[in-house]
């Protein structure tokens, strides 16, 4: 029998179309014959082949950086063979969404959490520890074997995957967590080391076989390529050469605290027996006393040293780098460093000669940053326009290198990282895993075994043997290890690479140049976040002349090692505990206090009616959906957040009450403090400039004799357009070069008698980025705002105006006396409500600075963000979050008490 619904619609239906009662019976009928006798050989045909094909189709994705979209790719080529072997699998690309560059991994994150995510992605070197702790991966014990013997490994004779005793041991422990196997390396390595154009190298004088060993040759090699005043092919704007590009990276940064001695990160292991403490570097894969005992079963303590001797050397190469004064000999064209004693005296002893100083003979630094938020600065792009001669990136990025700058290829080359006062020469080696995401499990045995051929596929040597020789046949046999080419028999192609890279590996094989991995002990990607932004770009900015990168060190140091990167010693939480006790229960009285007053607010007695009023049902019967909807979308959202302040929260898995914990690493967080007063004064600035702007605005637009439709329509413009499309707008305006149009409008009024302006580095500069972000924003919306005033001021009676006239008022009297008491009620309530939105708002900060440079644009709600879903600690974004909505809900009450004593008035427009 059909349902009734379904029965009252084709019925309905049927008497619209014009058919009536009498004869709807066998239409209806007839209906429904015909739809059977379409649909019955389709629900047979599915039938069948659900019975010839007792294998259901199963679709499997994997991430877009392991799986390429080209087909003609080897890991492509592999995966569509597997699908050809067995037609009911079908792999997919994910991709996911495309944020801000700062966002990192947070996409991938968030499809975790929403189930979203791909079966199969890449789990970085330096975080897949994280990703372990965090639940976000499957373990692979079920295909590699199981830790029989308990010591938290899979040994060589527990394997049962040939593959699993040809990985080296570092990279099985670092994915190896309580005997469980939770990532496969993928085959190819990833080298860091300082890449070079041979052809600048050597019309500088230079040999480009023989680069830099030591720091001091570096800055030499730096100071020959660094041309202040060159002309670029194909462009009529003069710019300059610099020696090296050097990215704000953390990671990138790591390897010059190696070159000096020093070790960016060590583990501390207590002895069981004798309660001794030894030091073990991070790489260490053996961890035995000097008297033999074995402390491998030992937890680590691992500390942070950025702020040792050797970090301190790292962190002053880079500033001299930057920021170190020379000039050159005019007559050997040698470079001569400059001391500030030089400068002041005016001259120099060079080469037993006496060289006078001038002041535009001084050249500042020879390097430039790279990777920075503005469009151009990528390494690849410097080195093929020529804007620097070396710079610091991967080896393999030499093929993905601009090629609409049509860069040759042989005219690049890379050297190691050069020793420093340890003599140490040393190159990075990145190699990352392939995982499954956790979400595997809820899947059945016979899928996950499917899952996992293709993660051997994708980790197979064999797909990086035909990588290879893809390579070599194309061209780019320079970019390969010759070990490689040799081992592949491709024995023709070993003369394309040139002799210094060959020197390179050489030297690497041998053990003269060393190999470092990156950090993988503790939670570095906000480490190297913090890198960046509080030393690295602040260094290499353009007021970075005369930052103390060392306090900054010792900064990050401690913040590292408490809470950051590794968790705050349980002694120290227990001595805040009282305090933070204490300090909850006044808050929570407090907020106790702002309810009550709220609530009292709305049962103020009303004035009695002669009216009967009406207490029945179906008021609340029509509000109640809408309460429905406001208690699922907002305040059940509120009381979850409240309870993940007090839980150490993870997305997936369980998460564990760590009562005031969050709330007391938070308050303990200098970061935090900062960002608050920064948000302040964002709040300051945009009440500033925002609010006021429209008031004044719209007194000119009122007194505007003629056009005011024309200047009402000008200003309101800018409202209708997207917020994302203006701030790309004004960041392409704020183009740090002469060629942005705000500097091209300063160097018109530099045309003007007695003006002259620097061109302005806007959003790279510390001190002007904030204002740099509120502009738009005042600019965007004034229009809006303009109106609502402009209508307010038409409620003013004339004849207030003519008695102010007769009285003999003028303008600034008149506004003063009569305009701004008239507005002052829409000007109370307005400031309310955008203080509260100004406090909550970090668009434009996320799309023109996320947050930079270094910290001076990083307001309380980018940093929520950040911490939620770049960091994903989201039980310390919703503490920051609750003292948040704290400070407002101050300014809640306020505006409730506010809007009760406001009179609206008609006003007429014209």
């Amino acid at each position: 029998m059909m349902p009734f619904f379904r029965y009252s619609t084709f019925h309905l239906s049927f008497r619209k179309a014009g058919f009536r009662s009498c004869g709807s019976g066998w239409l209806r009928s007839s209906f429904w014959a015909i739809l059977l006798v379409l649909i019955s050989p389709y629900i047979v045909s599915s039938k069948a082949a659900e019975k010839d094909n007792p294998n259901p189709l199963v679709t499997l994705k994997v991430s877009n950086n392991l799986y390429s979209h080209r087909p003609d790719s080897p890991i492509s080529r592999s995966i569509v063979e597997l699908m050809h072997e067995d037609p009911s699998l079908r792999v997919r690309h994910w991709t996911g969404l495309r944020l801000h560059k700062g966002t990192g991994r947070s996409i991938l994150m968030m499809s975790i959490a929403g189930k979203t995510a791909p079966d199969i992605f890449q789990s970085w070197f330096n975080i897949i520890r994280n990703d372990i702790d965090q639940g976000f991966l499957y373990p692979l014990n079920e295909w590699i074997g199981d830790d029989t013997n308990g010591n938290g490994q899979i040994d060589d004779e527990e394997a049962k995957w040939p593959r699993w005793k040809e990985i080296p041991k570092l990279l099985r422990m670092v994915a190896t967590r309580n005997g469980k196997v939770y990532g496969i390396p993928q085959v190819n390595k990833y080298h860091l080391g300082i890449i070079y154009r041979t052809d600048l190298v050597r019309a500088a004088g230079l040999n480009p076989n023989h680069p830099p060993k030591t720091w001091d040759e570096l800055i030499y090699w730096c100071q020959k390529l660094t041309v202040p005043q060159k002309d670029y092919s194909g462009t009529k704007q003069k710019g300059e050469q610099r020696g090296i590009a050097l990215p704000p990276n953390g990671f990138s940064w790591l390897p010059w605290i190696q070159t000096a001695g020093g070790n960016p990160i060590v583990q501390l292991r207590t002895s069981p027996t004798t309660g001794k403490t030894y030091t073990f570097l991070p790489d260490e894969i053996e961890f035995t006393s000097p008297e033999g005992e074995d402390l491998s079963s030992v937890k680590p303590e691992c500390r942070v040293n950025f702020a040792d001797s050797a970090g301190i050397a790292a962190a002053r190469l880079i500033h001299r780098l930057r920021w170190m004064k020379w000039m050159r000999d005019p007559i050997t064209g040698e470079p001569v460093n400059l001391g500030t004693h030089d400068i002041d005296r005016g001259y120099v002893m060079g080469d037993g000669r006496k060289l006078k100083i001038r002041e535009s003979d001084i050249i500042t630094g020879m390097a430039r940053a790279s990777e920075t938020s503005q469009r151009g600065t990528k390494a690849g792009e410097l080195l093929s326009r020529g804007e620097v001669a070396m710079a610091i990136a991967l080896v393999h990025d030499l093929r993905k290198f601009d090629p609409r700058r049509e860069l040759d290829p042989e005219l690049l080359s890379w050297f190691p990282y050069p020793a420093g006062p340890s003599g140490r020469r040393l190159v990075q080696v990145q190699q990352h895993y392939a995982v499954m995401c956790e979400a595997v499990r809820d899947r059945p045995k016979n899928e996950r075994d499917k899952i996992w051929k293709v993660l051997c596929s994708i980790t197979d040597q064999g797909v990086m043997d035909e990588t290879i020789r893809q390579e070599a046949l194309a061209g780019q046999a320079r970019f390969v290890n010759p070990k490689d080419i040799v081992r592949l028999e491709l024995n023709d192609y070993l003369k394309d690479v040139p002799q210094s890279i060959r020197k390179n590996f050489k030297e690497i094989e041998e053990g003269k140049v060393d190999t470092t991995s990156e950090i993988y002990e503790g939670f570095f990607l906000p480490v190297d976040d913090a890198l960046n932004r509080e030393v690295l770009s602040q260094i290499l900015s353009a007021t970075g002349e005369h930052f103390d990168y060392e306090k900054a060190l010792k900064t990050l140091e401690a913040k590292a090692n408490n809470g950051v990167m590794f968790a705050r010693a349980k002694e120290e939480l227990d001595r805040y505990r009282p305090w933070a006790r204490l300090i909850v229960l006044v808050i929570v009285l407090f907020l106790a206090m702002l309810m009550f007053l709220i609530i009292r607010s709305f049962l103020v007695k009303k004035i009695a009616t002669t009216k009967q009023v009406y207490k029945g049902w179906l008021p609340w019967l029509l509000v109640a959906p809408a309460v429905a909807l406001i208690a699922l979308w907002s305040y059940y959202p509120l009381m979850r957040g409240m309870v993940m302040a007090f839980q150490n929260y993870k997305i997936t898995g369980g998460s564990q009450f760590v009562g005031l914990d969050n709330f007391i690493n938070m308050a303990l967080d200098k970061t935090f403090w900062g960002s608050l007063l920064r948000t302040f004064y964002f709040v300051f600035l945009n009440m500033a400039l925002g609010f006021t702007t429209p008031i004044f605005l719209a007194v000119l637009l009122s007194e505007v004799p003629k056009g005011k439709l024309f200047y009402r329509t000008i200003f309101f413009l800018p409202q209708i357009t997207s917020v994302l499309v203006i701030a790309l707008l004004w960041r392409l305006m704020y183009d740090p070069t002469p060629q942005g149009m705000l500097n091209q409008l300063i160097g018109v009024l530099n045309h003007l008698p007695f003006v002259y302006i620097e061109p302005q580095t806007w959003l790279e500069d510390p001190k002007m980025a904030m204002i740099c972000c509120v502009i738009p924003t005042v600019w965007a919306t004034m229009g809006m705002s303009s109106l609502i005033y402009l209508a307010a001021l038409k409620g003013v009676p004339e004849e207030i105006y003519e008695a102010a006239d007769l009285d003999g008022a003028g303008l600034l009297c008149k506004m003063r006396h009569v305009t701004f008491p008239t507005l002052l009620p829409l000007i109370i309530i307005n400031f309310v409500g955008a203080s509260i939105a100004t406090f909550q708002n970090m668009s434009n900060v996320f799309l023109l600075t996320f947050g930079g440079p270094g910290r001076s644009t990083m307001v309380l709600s980018l940093h929520i963000w950040i911490e939620a879903y770049n960091n994903l600690r989201f039980s310390m974004a919703t503490s920051m979050a609750w003292v948040l909505g704290t400070v407002l809900i101050g300014f809640t009450y306020l505006q409730i008490r506010i809007l009760r004593k406001v009179e609206f008035k008609k006003a007429e427009w014209d």
